[in-house]
């Protein structure tokens, strides 16, 4: 029998004697023993404190051999391993899926043989198993030892012809030699006698093939996954983002650390230099190092003050706790990990004794204890005398199994009190309230050997809670002086489980790492801004539902939020497009009714022509309905109506209809046009009449007009000439979100943005031939609270507003009397509208934007009243610029200090979009109906809500 599970008991004694809290060895036991009495104390003298003999420090060692109790617990134990062999074989199957040969957690790219391998050899051993379970005893049936022995055989041979060359490479003997052999005979197995698979139990079988499993994952390369990574939501991913633990301090009171874990260690001290493997096996899951082989610790490099209080009979006594506890603290721990009690009980008396001390208390006030609940299976049912003047921050961990049950062996709080002075007990000093779960059972762990073994126990639970707080302490280094609130994130964090809420077995449930290390609740959540050379704090409703991913993808670009915890508090690095809105991002009408709308926004517009392009090159092209108004004066006077485009997310004014009036002189050579709608079609030329042409995110016309369509506008053109003339005008926008189709979570953050309002002026000058068109047109928009039709949540953002300055060129082309081609494209600067001194701002030299469009218009295709359009566009792309952030940021990370950081961030070149449209229309039953039919496809480029990779349909109008 090893000598790394002994537990020894005094529970009648004045003083009690420690151990490790280990429940499972990796050799099998013998029949346990009759429990005997409360076992003799040593005769090792007792030891003082401060010069001062206090019995109950004393050290009360029992010798080794001596039988206890808890001796019979661990008996029992062993026995239950075996009802968890379907679970070993469930959690596998995450182990294999952990690195599936694919992103950046991949480890070799042999991975994903090995996993094809172990589930292919996992099947075996299930065979195996099931076999070697049913056969009957060797005397009965030798025959079937003879199969098994076979069985076993054609298992080493599989695990030879796949792991041979590994093995011969790392170690340069033989598979037989360097792993198979070795191990069988361990476990006293010789294939070429049968009888010798008699002598194992379910237990030692059970050992053996995970020994078997685990011993080659040691020549595979890569780390070793555990069923409890995922158990507790932990990933290498998570520690390499959030930071290894290097600026944590553990302590660990425990026994002497063996292997490669005592790198991390900068200071030991103890009362001997005892190892049996138990130490080691508790670092290893907090700091083992990620390096291809072995087990992964939670923090690798965070660094462990250690001390041994253990002596050559594996115990402690209270004496020795409280020096080692002193040590732990006076050298900067600010976590200290102790895998040991007293057998029996979830949390004794005697630690209130040591918590109580004047030293201990000063050296502790600012450290959390983490404490294993221990491995009698039993319920707390004893109150406790606790000093909470003094006393530290102490958080109890059982052990759940891989299935999330609580261990058999797993001790409970029950409904267990801490009392203050001899008081009632209050409902919040129960022992639950300070009581959580983790993994323990068949936890896989260093042997302090260099090698790996599996081990259970709540001993091996705590460090899962102790490596979670040095990531906490590691992210935010002054949580390291609030221990208190680092309690509140562990416990709070934990995933329920058992009866709801917190309960007398579970405490607050299963440790959840990912939890921790997320804001708590985000509707608690608050960011500050920097305006005006002040820090003031803004609400959580600032921040968007994340599940509407915003359009603008700004790679790098954090803002921070805060959560307060207790008297502190934690900092969340947020991608600033979660508070970033772009105009159809909040769109939640279905795609039923936006391709309905769609449609309908762009029937064919005939306008009196007979179906022929306006040849003015200014007609309502994008209109329905138009016609002259008869009047006196002479003038040309027409007014025009037609659907009102449909913008998702938005309200609706109350007339579902657009107009527009256009009053010309009697020689043509002085025109105004006044309306309100689509004043991007009405005022843009290049020959292009649909709505969607000028939009910024579908069409590549003009998109600075396109922001600023949809109110009022207004322009005049003066002809100069037989070809020349200049045109002037002017449009608005004013943009409501509808927020009645959203939820309340979505109304209740965007329903405080600012409506989006823009502005735009151009000058165009045009040269116009029969056959020919050529316009130059410089645009100007001012946006007052946006960037590009982005608004941001937080006012302070974008709060001078943008401006863009553009230059288009455009041409129309009549290849034919019934076919033409038209072309335009636009280049833009968009700089900051005024001081530049919002949260977001444009940085020096702006941001300069493309767009262009190529279309051609095809009448009379099929006959006298028909129309056909294809057009290429490519909408608003940016090809250079960047963007300067402000933010509150704390920029003193072990203070937790906050301040002003003005950063900038070049946005780089997205991938261009281009999208390709055909439309066809025709006047059916003597002009009486219209049908009309499109395509759209994104030929490149992202697929969005606006630009989806294909759309397609059709619809029908008839006028009684």
């Amino acid at each position: 029998m090893a000598r790394s599970i002994l537990l020894a008991t005094a529970l009648a004694a004045p003083a009690a004697s420690f151990a490790p809290l280990a429940a499972v060895a990796q050799t099998a036991p013998a029949p346990a023993p009759t429990p005997a009495a409360t076992p003799t104390p040593s005769a090792q003298p007792v030891k003082p404190l401060s010069g001062t003999v206090e019995p109950k420090w004393g050290s009360i060692r029992t010798f080794w051999g001596e039988s206890s109790p808890l001796w019979g617990s661990i008996r029992t134990f062993w026995g239950d391993v075996n009802p968890y062999e379907g679970d070993v074989n469930a959690f596998w199957g995450s182990i294999r899926t952990f690195n599936d040969g694919s992103g950046t957690n991949s480890i070799t790219p042999l991975w994903g043989s090995i996993r094809t391998f172990s589930g292919d050899l996992g099947a075996s051993w299930g065979s195996i198993r099931t076999f070697w379970g049913s056969i009957r005893t060797f005397e009965e049936a030798p025959q079937d030892y003879a199969t098994l022995a076979t069985m076993l055989g054609g298992m080493v041979n599989q695990s030879q012809g796949f792991w041979g060359s590994a093995v011969q490479a790392q170690t340069g003997k033989s598979f037989a030699d360097a792993f198979a052999n070795p191990l069988l005979a361990k476990y006293g197995i010789s294939l070429s006698d049968p009888a010798s698979l008699a002598r194992l139990d379910a237990n030692q079988r059970e050992h053996f093939f995970l020994e078997w499993y685990d011993g080659l994952m040691n020549f595979s390369g890569a780390d070793h996954v555990d069923h409890w990574m995922s158990a507790i939501h932990w990933t290498p991913s998570i520690t390499e983002t959030i930071g290894e633990g290097r600026d944590s301090v553990i302590g660990l009171l425990d026994f002497s650390v063996t292997g490669d874990g005592t790198r991390n260690i900068t200071k030991y001290d103890g009362i001997s230099s005892f190892s049996n493997g138990h130490g080691a096996a508790v670092a290893s899951l907090m700091i083992a190092a990620h390096d291809g082989k072995g087990v992964m610790g939670i923090a690798p490099m965070a660094s462990v003050v250690a001390y041994n209080p253990f002596d050559e009979t594996g115990t402690a006594g209270w004496s020795d706790i409280r020096n080692g506890v002193l040590m732990l603290a006076q050298n900067g721990a600010s976590i200290i990990n102790m895998s040991l009690g007293v057998p029996g009980w979830t949390l004794h008396q005697g630690w209130n004794d040591v918590f109580s001390d004047a030293a201990v208390a000063a050296a502790t006030k600012n450290a959390v204890f983490v404490v294993a609940a221990g491995n009698d299976g039993v319920v707390q049912r004893q109150n406790i005398n606790w000093n909470f003047a003094t006393n530290p921050n102490l958080i109890v961990v059982g052990s759940v199994d891989p299935a999330g049950n609580i261990s058999s062996f797993s001790n409970q709080p029950g409904e267990a009190c801490l009392l203050a002075n001899g008081t009632a007990c209050a409902e919040g000093n129960k022992l639950k309230y300070r009581f959580v779960t983790a993994p323990g059972e068949l936890i896989l762990v260093a042997d302090g050997q260099g090698g790996v073994t599996r081990k259970s126990g709540t001993s091996f639970a705590a460090p899962l809670v102790s490596g979670t707080i040095a990531l906490i302490h590691d992210r935010w280094p002054w949580l390291a002086n609030y221990p208190a609130e680092t309690v509140d994130i562990i416990l709070k964090s934990a995933r329920d489980v058992g009866a709801p809420g917190v309960d007398p077995v579970y405490g607050w449930g299963i440790l959840d790492a990912t939890a921790a290390l997320s804001p708590l609740s985000f509707n608690g959540l608050k960011w500050y801004t920097y305006k005006d050379g002040k820090i003031a704090p803004e609400q959580q409703n600032k921040i968007r539902n994340p599940k509407e991913v915003a359009k603008w993808e700004a790679k790098g670009m954090f803002f921070y939020a805060y959560e307060d915890i207790g008297k502190t508090f934690r900092d969340f690095a947020i991608p600033v497009s979660s508070k970033l809105v772009g105009q159809s991002a909040t769109s939640y009408t279905g795609s039923t009714e936006y391709l309905q709308a769609y449609i309908y926004s762009r029937f064919l517009a005939w306008v009196n022509t007979g179906g022929k392009p306006d040849s003015s090159g200014k007609g309502f092209t994008g209109f329905a309905y138009s016609s002259p108004i008869p009047n006196r004066s002479g003038l040309d006077l027409s007014m025009a109506v037609a659907p009102r485009t449909f913008v998702p997310g938005y309200r609706s004014p109350n007339v579902p209809y657009q107009s527009a009036l256009r009053l010309t002189g009697p020689d043509g050579r002085f025109a105004i046009t006044a309306g309100e709608g689509d004043g991007a079609v009405m005022l843009g030329d290049g020959g292009f009449g649909m709505a969607s042409d000028y939009d910024p995110f579908t069409g590549g016309a003009n998109p600075l007009m396109g922001f600023a369509s949809g109110g009022g506008y207004l322009e005049t053109n003066v002809r100069l000439g037989d070809s020349w003339s200049v045109s002037t005008g002017l449009s608005q926008r004013v943009l409501k979100r509808d927020l009645e189709r959203l939820d309340m979570l979505e109304q209740f953050a965007l329903g405080s943005i600012d409506a989006y309002r823009a502005g735009a002026q151009h000058v165009s000058v045009a040269y116009e031939t029969p056959e020919a068109k050529l316009t130059g047109t410089y645009t100007r928009l001012r946006e007052d609270n946006a960037l590009l039709g982005v608004q941001s949540l937080d006012p302070n953002d974008f709060a001078d507003g943008t401006t863009t300055d553009g230059v288009s060129l455009g041409a129309e082309l009549g290849l034919a009397p019934t076919l033409s081609l038209a072309a335009t494209g636009t280049m833009s600067r968009t700089r900051p509208g005024g001081s530049g001194q919002s949260s977001i701002a444009v940085s020096d030299g702006g941001l300069v934007s493309s767009s262009f469009q190529l279309g051609l218009t095809k009448d009379r295709l099929f006959g006298r009243k028909d129309r056909a359009r294809l057009t290429l566009a490519q909408p608003m792309h940016l090809e250079r610029g960047g963007i300067d952030l402000t933010t509150v940021q704390v920029i003193n990370r072990q203070t937790g200090e906050l301040g002003a950081v003005a950063q900038r961030f070049n946005l780089g070149v997205p991938e261009r979009q281009f999208v390709g449209e055909m439309m066809y229309g025709t006047r059916l039953m003597d002009g009486a109906a219209e049908l009309s039919v499109f395509g759209r496809a994104t030929l490149n480029g992202e697929e969005t809500d606006q630009l989806p990779r294909v759309m397609a349909g059709a619809g029908f109008k008839f006028s009684f």
